[in-house]
């Protein structure tokens, strides 16, 4: 019992003698760190409103095969249950653009991979979108007419579609669902207005 009490007094002495306690760290001047001015992630999510009115005349209808295809998620088996959501029905249109330069389809394909990564709910009000942003490309989607709830998975499958149907062609492109609540998603090269079609 006695050698614990006279280990713990000499602890104790050695820690209040000891030169290098917080108390006499807090003295020493630090050194700066140089560090670049410009600090960026290249991936990024944000709030907007579409600003590129479009006509639905422009939009052409989904291929059936497509249609037919997107029932399960990306990387998903043919025997894997189906989505609780819907994906594409017939009443979903699409329109391909030519811009210059187009974004990025490696760009884009990161997109899609962090929204399909990711497990969230979103609730928009009408004329609201949310926008991912990776290098050259501009993922967007956006509730059209009323409030809509929807998923990351949802949104995610739709952004895949589009990525097949233009983004791997060297087009930027969106798709519109016509049917209540109607929205739009697709991709833009960063920094060019959101598109909204007259489907309400």
């Amino acid at each position: 019992m006695k050698l614990i009490a006279l280990f713990t007094v000499c602890m104790s002495l050695a820690v209040a003698l000891d030169p290098a306690r917080p108390e006499t760290r807090v003295n020493h001047p630090r050194r700066r760190i140089a560090r670049s001015n410009k600090l960026t992630l290249d991936y990024t999510t944000s709030i907007s409103t579409p600003t590129d009115q479009r006509s639905k005349a422009t939009l052409h209808q989904v291929p059936a095969e497509l249609v037919q295809s997107a029932v399960r998620p990306r990387g998903e088996s043919s025997n894997a249950p189906q989505m609780q959501r819907r994906q594409l029905t017939a009443n979903d249109f699409f329109e391909c653009t030519n811009p210059n330069p187009s974004p990025s389809s490696a760009d884009c394909n990161v997109i899609v991979n962090q929204v399909l990564a990711t497990s969230q709910d979103y609730l928009f009000d009408a004329n609201t979108c949310i926008t991912f942003s990776f290098g050259t490309c501009q993922a967007f989607f956006c509730s059209l007419c009323e409030t809509l709830a929807t998923s990351s998975s949802f949104i995610g499958s739709q952004l895949d579609t589009v990525a097949a149907l233009c983004v791997d062609n060297g087009q930027a492109g969106t798709i519109v669902g016509e049917d209540v609540p109607q929205w739009d998603a697709g991709f833009v090269r960063t920094g060019q207005g959101l598109p909204t079609y007259d489907v309400c």
